[in-house]
């Protein structure tokens, strides 16, 4: 094959490589389009009259479920909250005396997430709980 050839092929090769790359990274798709990077609606549905939904029968009780603490506080109310503790990221949020608290460094929130020491000072996810019948619904 002569130079003049292979440079023709080559030449041709890289433009089907640029047009197919830019085919596929392009699109009309507004930025608004994009998927979030934060899910809305629904995160996570309990059944209350489930074995698994037991901690949920009593005030006070909690359980830890897709990363969610699910509580009913003392007022009978239910809560959820994420566990990851905005402190350092630790994934050891729990559900302790009507309040969040991060066993990893003492963490306290309170039910709408705000720190109550310096440790929580960042805040804490608070999620909305909604009952439909038997189903807690936990949701952004």
């Amino acid at each position: 094959m002569e130079r003049k050839e292979f440079l023709k092929s080559i030449g041709a090769a890289a433009a089907l490589a640029v047009t197919f790359s830019c085919l596929g990274g392009c699109s009309d798709a507004s930025p608004e389009d994009a998927p979030d990077a934060t899910p809305t609606g629904t995160l996570l549905t309990l059944d209350l009259t489930a074995a698994s939904s037991e901690p949920l029968k009593e005030n006070g009780g909690y359980l830890i479920k897709n990363n969610i603490v699910v509580a009913k506080n003392l007022s009978g109310n239910y809560v959820a909250a994420t566990v990851v503790c905005s402190h350092q990221q630790n994934k050891n949020v729990i559900f302790r005396e009507d309040e969040f608290y991060c066993t990893a460094h003492g963490a306290r929130f309170d039910l709408n997430g705000n720190g109550l020491n310096d440790e929580g000072g960042n805040g804490l996810k608070i999620y909305s709980t909604s009952v439909e019948g038997d189903l807690l619904i936990i949701s952004n």
